[in-house]
């Protein structure tokens, strides 16, 4: 039984989606014409995986994602939505419900920048929304 579980796992923690980040303030928004990154998250069945993108032109980005299932937890004051919110769209105060998981990422990038990632997604879901935020002062709006 054992040996029939260990394949069907390694199968489900290598799907991956894609998530578009549109920069929405900082040195990449006002580019002419803005381009959306895009990124790629393995292990989406689970609750962690490996995430990569490439900021134009060449800069290779790595790092993990994780996310937790819904509980009750309120946006503070020191989170991409509470900080950055408004200036892509999204209200500044959110609480996660059941129903709903918040997750995080963080990737290091060759250049030496960082991004710092916050989403949300619907249990049982891929499906998603986030803010990004990178050492260089580019806040961008995830879509996933």
């Amino acid at each position: 039984m054992r040996i029939a579980f260990v394949p069907v796992a390694l199968l489900l923690s290598a799907c991956s989606t894609t998530a578009t980040l549109y920069p929405v303030q900082g040195p990449l928004s006002t580019a002419k014409p803005v381009v959306p990154l895009v990124a790629t998250a393995d292990g989406i069945l689970g609750n962690r995986g490996n995430i990569t993108l490439t900021i134009p032109p060449a800069d290779k980005c790595k790092g993990q994602w994780a996310s937790s299932a819904g509980i009750g937890y309120n946006v503070g004051t020191v989170n991409l939505f509470s900080r950055y919110g408004s200036a892509s769209g999204l209200g500044v105060t959110t609480t996660v419900r059941p129903g709903m998981n918040r997750g995080e990422a963080v990737l290091l990038c060759e250049s030496g920048n960082i991004i710092e990632v916050e989403f949300y997604t619907g249990s049982g879901t891929a499906n998603g929304f986030g803010l990004a935020k990178d050492k260089n002062d580019n806040v961008f709006r995830m879509i996933f």
